[in-house]
């Protein structure tokens, strides 16, 4: 299955386009609420939006590794 690294994303938007199967959205962080007083005054990785694969839709077909600039989406293996 394919993950993405929210820290290499710069959110192209590329992944979303390329997916046939329409299994990455984007989502808003809304954890980010509990710190953001903080990232102000220090150096903190704070991503209030992101994309996310919905596994159930994804087809494992890897376009959108193909199509990111950043190598911020993989592969993982799931060991059963």
């Amino acid at each position: 299955m394919p993950v993405i690294n929210t820290a290499l994303c710069n959110k192209c938007n590329n992944c979303v386009e390329a997916c046939v199967a329409n299994a990455i959205s984007e989502k808003d962080n809304y954890s980010c609420s509990k710190c953001v007083k903080y990232c102000l005054s220090i150096d903190v990785p704070c991503a209030p939006d992101l994309y996310v694969i919905n596994f159930e839709l994804c087809n494992s077909c890897g376009q959108c590794i193909e199509v990111c600039p950043n190598d911020a989406i993989t592969w993982f293996e799931v060991v059963k």
